[in-house]
């Protein structure tokens, strides 16, 4: 082969190479878009936090740092990892058990026009009844005991399950019920390959929505009713106004939030494309 033609065959590999190259970083960078855009917005936030707290009293609005060693010194000194895991403990069996009512009983008012009209009062009154002022009721009538900590995580989410469930059967396309029905379609069939894979962004934004709920029960629930977990931690850094471990802990929840707010949003991909495939 001569140098012309090995010149010519590097120069094309070379050019195949780079054009490979650009074509996998614009694939990354494209199917990483979001996430790169919100863990930029985190950083902002992050830094103009730590840079006003500078000019800031600790007790007031302590910086990064400050928290940072709060939490360590709970993990050392608090037993952060066993308060963290009971909490979680209690959320998720609430969580669980308000999914397991919710969706459906959403399904089920939402294609039962009888059981929408004799449930509907009552669901919406729940909904906006204050729940944190019904805490002293559930206390007298059970005690300070772990079960009435899991039945109010479970009232704070399972009505925002139940209702967005709802909402999305009822917003189903009546033309879509119309053609299932023009062929024959079975109850089972229409439900299951109509009207579910319509309500699914909808039970799914429930999920999302009431595993939010669900935190903010927990914690409510271990203010109020025990003080032990980090509802306990938050309450004994407040009682003696230490505002770093107090957002110490709020931060965490927040971060344990965003990710499983995220894995739901897995979770519904999944599905959808499990339905594609059907």
């Amino acid at each position: 082969m001569s140098t012309q033609s090995l010149t010519t065959v590097r120069s094309t590999w070379e050019r195949a190479r780079t054009s490979v190259k650009e074509r996998i970083a614009g694939t990354w960078f494209e199917r990483n878009r979001g996430i790169l855009i919100r863990l930029f917005a985190v950083l902002v936030g992050l830094t103009i936090w730590d840079l006003y707290a500078r000019g800031q009293p600790d007790y007031l609005f302590p910086g990064l740092e400050l928290i940072f060693e709060s939490l360590v010194t709970q993990y050392r000194e608090d037993d952060l990892v066993g308060a963290f895991t009971n909490s979680m403990a209690t959320m998720f069996l609430g969580y669980i058990l308000a999914v397991l009512v919710g969706v459906p009983l959403g399904l089920a008012m939402g294609i039962s026009r009888k059981l929408d009209v004799m449930l509907n009062p009552y669901v919406n009154a729940m909904y906006v009844a204050p729940i944190s002022a019904m805490v002293p009721i559930f206390i007298l009538i059970g005690g300070p005991t772990f079960e009435v900590r899991v039945f109010i995580v479970f009232l704070f989410c399972v009505f925002e399950i139940l209702i967005d469930t709802y909402e999305g059967v009822k917003t189903t396309p009546e033309g879509l019920l119309q053609v299932a029905e023009s062929f024959g379609a079975s109850k089972y069939y229409t439900v299951r390959h109509v009207i579910f894979p319509h309500d699914l962004p909808y039970i799914t934004a429930g999920l999302r929505l009431g595993m939010g709920r669900a935190v903010n029960g927990m914690i409510l629930a271990e203010i109020l009713i025990e003080f032990v977990n980090l509802g306990g931690i938050i309450r004994s850094w407040a009682d003696v106004f230490r505002v770093s471990g107090v957002l110490s802990i709020v931060l965490m929840l927040m971060l344990v939030s965003i990710i499983l707010t995220r894995a739901i949003q897995l979770l519904e991909r999944l599905i959808i494309d499990w339905e594609a495939e059907k």
